[in-house]
């Protein structure tokens, strides 16, 4: 698969076992991956390690996803972080309603899907 060398991902899921397959994924194919499980992890890590982009899981707390997504955006320290959001086929109209994410992949994301999202999202490339 692609994978740009040495790029640095942000995984955002507050279920353990989505968070640990997408860092294999996304590790094996050469991604340096830090995780977050809560909101305001997500937030901070975004601050301290700057990555060069977040895969973010829109859980059934979507309001949270949502707020991630809307703060990372407004701040002049992340506001250049491309954001991979991943919704539940309830959730698919939402991406009609904002503009502010390079992708958005649907469950159960294909890990391909997956990869291939990130690689376009590193590469300033929307889908």
């Amino acid at each position: 698969m692609m994978g740009v060398s040495s790029a640095t991902v942000l995984v955002v899921d507050d279920d353990d076992d989505m968070r640990t397959v997408f860092t294999l994924s996304l590790g094996h194919v050469g991604y340096r991956v830090i995780t977050a499980s809560s909101s305001s992890e997500a937030l901070r890590a975004a601050r301290e390690e700057h990555p060069q982009a977040v895969v973010l899981d829109l859980s059934e707390r979507a309001a949270d996803g949502w707020e991630v997504v809307r703060r990372l955006k407004a701040s002049p320290a992340t506001s250049d972080i491309p954001v991979v959001m991943v919704i539940g086929w309830a959730d698919l109209d939402y991406h009609k309603r904002d503009d502010n994410c390079a992708a958005y992949l649907p469950k159960p994301v294909r890990l391909e899907a997956l990869c291939t999202a990130v690689d376009s999202a590193v590469r300033g490339l929307r889908s």
